[in-house]
């Protein structure tokens, strides 16, 4: 049974049609979702956006009509995702503060190298490196090389990413080389992971809402992929992830999940000096997400979002040792959420609960870290490397 705090009506008419789907009633779980959308919800409601959002999602994992009538509610907010991205990066509190304290972390791990490697894994269009190397720059620390090798899928992103960084490393007088793969980090090829360490300089890995994506197969997982960047001897590595729980099979779990967290995020939007529409756009943004979690067959999901503990113990299981210190880094002014120090991550918290988390590991123990656990979850020694595709 799936419990939660919220006793709204139109809630329970949510966990009714998962629980009549459940029992194989579907035609029963449309009628209900079909009430819901008709006669609970309200279209003129701020609130109201996310239970659009949830049964459209819903809707479509019932295979209903009613995904046709809601997808015409949303169109009128509709907005290209590119511009929706950019919205939710200059006015979410938890994607705006997660890079600035990677930045921080990143920026002392960096400090004053004479050469060192940047593993950027899933760079996007290089916006939070443009800024590192910018307040790097201000605080006197750039190093005197450095290399950036980025892992991106999109080939258009990795080109800007190129451009973008060469031309900040210009205007800096940096000695800046770049490489860029275009794939995912789990696709690449023994000769391609043999390739990351072109250089006896430190090299520290970098990933911000990138590593969820990474799909279980026959040949790699999560726990090959760090297990593979340990082998690179990394010095440090850093992520940025939502704190959910996303990546398990049980589908009530993940809804519940996926409830509490967006639910807390459209309330935080709720709270931000932006214009109504603009709220609801920034909503929207997260449908995609949304329906991933919920609509998608277990086989093609790609949002697979775990808790912040979850993540640290990859990393020790890995054999890296959680950062110890970071209360230094986790300073926020002026924002409605707080930051919370903890063993191995800082935490974004709304409401009392992370949102999103920003995890450091190291490959030496800091004072008081804790060493790394060989025995967690049945793993005896570390990971051993599968081989790869050529």
């Amino acid at each position: 049974m799936l419990h939660t705090a919220e006793p709204t009506a139109k809630y329970h008419s949510l966990l009714a049609v998962l629980h009549e789907a459940k029992d194989n009633r579907p035609h029963v779980a449309r009628e209900v979702l079909g009430i819901l959308v008709d006669h609970q919800l309200d279209r003129e409601s701020d609130d109201d956006v996310r239970y659009f959002i949830f049964a459209n999602a819903l809707a479509k994992r019932l295979e209903s009509g009613r995904a046709a009538a809601i997808n015409l509610y949303l169109q009128e907010y509709e907005t290209p995702q590119i511009e929706l991205f950019n919205l939710v990066a200059r006015h979410l509190p938890t994607v705006g503060a997660a890079g600035a304290v990677a930045n921080r972390i990143l920026a002392e791990q960096l400090a004053n190298r004479d050469a060192v490697t940047l593993l950027d894994i899933g760079i996007g269009t290089a916006r939070q490196e443009v800024a590192l190397l910018h307040e790097m720059a201000r605080a006197g620390t750039l190093p005197e090389r450095l290399t950036v090798i980025a892992v991106e899928p999109n080939a258009h992103c990795l080109a800007e990413a190129q451009r973008a960084l060469r031309e900040t490393a210009d205007a800096l007088q940096l000695d800046l080389r770049f490489r860029g793969i275009c794939a995912v980090i789990e696709d690449l090829t023994q000769q391609q992971w043999d390739t990351l360490r072109a250089d006896d300089s430190p090299l520290v890995v970098h990933a911000a809402f990138a590593m969820h994506h990474i799909r279980e197969t026959s040949s790699s997982g999560r726990d090959d992929v760090f297990a593979r960047l340990h082998a690179l001897n990394a010095a440090a590595i850093v992520l940025c992830e939502p704190n959910a729980d996303h990546h398990t099979e049980s589908f009530f779990r993940r809804f519940e999940s996926a409830w509490d967290h967006f639910s807390r995020t459209f309330r935080l939007i709720d709270e931000l000096d932006v214009t109504p529409r603009e709220r609801r756009a920034m909503k929207l943004f997260f449908t995609r997400e949304i329906e991933d979690i919920i609509a998608n067959d277990e086989s093609t999901r790609c949002e697979r979002h775990e808790p912040s503990s979850a993540w640290v113990e990859r990393l020790v299981r890995s054999g890296f040792y959680p950062a110890p210190d970071l209360q230094g880094v986790a300073a926020i002014e002026g924002s409605a959420i707080a930051a919370s120090a903890h063993e191995g991550y800082v935490g974004l918290d709304y409401e009392g609960t992370t949102l999103v988390s920003i995890l450091c590991a190291t490959r030496t123990a800091r004072p008081n870290a804790r060493r790394p656990r060989r025995r967690a979850r049945g793993v005896t020694a570390p990971l051993a490397l599968r081989p790869l595709p050529e």
